[in-house]
């Protein structure tokens, strides 16, 4: 007899989750209402609610609604997306690549979507009346029904929050004034500051969207603790990591947030004062005729802890890491005091030329060893029967990282 899932293993209102539609994936909060807004479609997760992680749904139009849809728990997956082809060409060279070789115009393709028509048959429909379709090679077709099923799939996967999907969902997000980190870089950042499950670790982070937080909650154990350590308030879901990994309260609790002025004594208190004028001003000009007052948006700033310089100066850390989008080299001296003895430091930049000029500084230090300076460089393969071969576009954003370690200065 199989054992009920426990509660953290299933999907629950208020949790962080994954969805998946064939291959496209965001990172979405499941409200009590359990609406997913996706593009102009409208779709009701309450059916999720309950079920476990990895669960595969198909997409039902709700009728009297365009383009509403409610989910039903797959058990067919191998027939899925299927299609009939009726064979293939040699070779492309006989098919033009012009507008005419498709008779439905998007106009009725937007028809079909809006009259509840579900994917796989408005796929089927395309294939009908494409005048090019049989002309292609087998390849040429596999490609083309891949790229239309990723358009009209009616399933989606709902999954469980990993730090790799999320370092990659916040990669490829076209976010402005946010630093990208790759999945492999952040593996790097992590290695590299030799993270011990139970060790103290300060994190000087500013625009990644709390993606190194959560890195760092995620591998700590309970005997771990992380001081994170900010200067701007400015930054937009600026822990939006952390929130997605879903992790307790006593896991939230291990970290500690501390402003930079705080430590460095000059944080002015009017930083953070509200002045009650300016909310009645804003109260007034958001007031409409026939509706309540409508409640003022404050600005996102972090909670800081009056115990957290008072943990730093008392300590001694076992790494430091900083990733920022201002220059680094200034931030980086302040915090090295609070290393201890032959402990590793790790800075990431977009930009080389910023960690070259603190290589150039920290080479003429005596208390700073095994200095490494390194430009990641990741290239991914696509691996298919008969056809393996590295991808022809890539992303060469993945960054540098400078490191070394700080050890006792010499005479």
């Amino acid at each position: 007899m199989e054992e009920p899932c426990s509660k953290a293993a299933t999907i629950n209102p208020g949790n962080y989750l994954i969805i998946n539609k064939n291959d496209t994936y965001l990172i979405h909060q499941i409200s009590n209402k359990a609406i997913l807004k996706l593009n102009r479609d409208v779709i009701d997760l309450k059916v999720a609610i309950g079920q476990p992680y990895s669960t595969t749904y198909k997409l039902e139009p709700v009728s009297e609604k365009k383009r509403h849809y409610t989910l039903v728990i797959c058990n067919d997956g191998l027939k899925r997306n299927q299609w009939l082809t009726n064979g293939c060409g040699t070779n492309n060279k006989l098919i033009t690549d012009d507008s005419t070789s498709q008779l439905l115009s998007t106009d009725d393709i937007i028809a079909l979507k809006d009259s509840g028509e579900t994917g796989q048959n408005i796929v089927e429909r395309l294939l009908e009346n494409s005048k090019t379709f049989q002309l292609k090679t087998e390849y040429a077709q596999e490609k083309y029904l891949k790229k239309k099923a990723k358009k009209y799939s009616d399933y989606l996967t709902i999954l469980k929050p990993t730090l790799r999907l999320i370092t990659d969902i916040l990669y490829k997000q076209v976010i402005p004034k946010t630093i990208p980190i790759r999945f492999d870089t952040l593996a790097q950042i992590l290695c590299r500051v030799n993270l011990d499950p139970s060790g103290k670790y300060l994190l000087y982070e500013n625009g990644s969207q709390g993606l190194l937080q959560a890195a760092f909650l995620n591998q700590l154990d309970d005997n771990g603790r992380l001081v994170h350590i900010f200067s701007s308030t400015t930054e937009q879901n600026a822990s939006r990591a952390v929130k997605s990994m879903n992790f307790s309260e006593i896991k939230l609790k291990q970290m500690t947030t501390v402003h930079i002025d705080e430590l460095l004594g000059t944080r002015v208190a009017e930083d953070v004062v509200v002045e009650e004028e300016d909310i009645s001003n804003c109260i007034e000009k958001k007031r409409k005729s026939d509706e309540a007052y409508t409640q003022v948006k404050k600005k996102h700033r972090p909670v800081t802890s009056t115990d957290g310089v008072d943990f730093i100066k008392s300590n001694k850390f076992d790494g430091l890491v900083v990733v920022c989008r201002e220059e680094p080299t200034e931030l980086i001296k302040v915090l090295l005091p609070y290393l201890s003895l032959s402990r590793p430091f790790v800075v990431y930049s977009v930009y080389r030329e910023i960690l070259v000029t603190l290589y150039a500084e920290f080479k003429m230090r005596k208390d700073i060893v095994f200095l490494r300076l390194t430009d990641n460089f990741l290239r991914c393969y696509q691996v298919l029967p008969n056809r393996t071969h590295p991808d022809v576009t890539m992303d060469d954003g993945g960054g540098c990282l400078f490191s070394g370690l700080f050890v006792e200065g010499g005479k």
